[in-house]
């Protein structure tokens, strides 16, 4: 399986030291430059890294509680992003745009991202940390709460994978987005694989999504993940 591509020949350059630059922004995403320009670089200095993927949006990825995690571009990249940019990353990039990511290559065409550049629009995404608004987070029990139970089936067109690697969900040909444990299963994990699941999830505007409570070849043969199931 191939892996994420390297470009080497792009007309800005992204600057190592980005990082300072986000540390002391206010504001998820830069505003677009003049029509037809390509973005600027940040404004510092350091060691110049190239972008680790380019390509146009196919889908956005979600998470179960139906947040945006992610993009999957048309080559069949996987750019990660964290959930609690969900909506900087929704408002800045749409399907069928071209972008350009700065990051961290993993394992099997996945990347995680830093910086996501619009080419169309010519704005600048960066992760930054989730900010402080003095509301206390809901526990992670309260929070699946707003979960509902999710059915999909069908065949597998992408193993989704963890930083070293390891098989931790799928997308089906539907776009429908299945998350379990890592190396928990013990199907067949290949492209065009049938496969179905059964669990807690979100259904929206981007697809379904969800963690998987049981798992097989289609939803007659599901058998649980866990010894004991909620």
């Amino acid at each position: 399986m191939r892996s994420p591509r390297t470009f080497t020949a792009i007309p800005e350059i992204l600057i190592l030291t980005v990082a300072v630059g986000v540390a002391t922004s206010s504001a998820y995403a830069l505003p677009p430059g003049p029509e037809g320009a390509p973005p600027p670089p940040p404004a510092a200095t350091g060691i110049v890294v190239p972008p680790v993927a380019q390509g146009q949006v196919k889908r956005m990825l979600t998470n179960p509680y139906g947040e945006v995690d992610g993009l999957r571009l048309t080559d069949g990249t996987i750019v990660k992003f964290p959930p609690h940019m969900s909506n900087a990353l929704a408002d800045t990039v749409k399907p069928g745009q071209m972008v350009r990511v700065f990051g961290r290559p993993e394992a099997r065409d996945a990347v995680k991202a830093d910086v996501i550049v619009n080419l169309a629009t010519s704005q600048t995404l960066f992760d930054q940390p989730p900010a402080v608004d003095g509301r206390t987070p809901l526990p992670p029990h309260l929070r699946a709460q707003s979960l509902q139970v999710q059915k999909v089936e069908g065949r597998i067109d992408t193993v989704l994978t963890g930083p070293r690697g390891e098989a931790n969900g799928v997308i089906l040909v539907d776009g429908s987005i299945v998350r379990f444990p890592p190396e928990s299963l013990r199907l067949s994990m290949q492209q065009g694989a049938s496969f179905a699941a059964s669990g807690l999830g979100t259904s929206n505007a981007y697809g379904t999504s969800l963690e998987a409570i049981s798992v097989g070849t289609s939803l007659a043969t599901l058998q649980p993940i866990y010894d004991r199931i909620p």
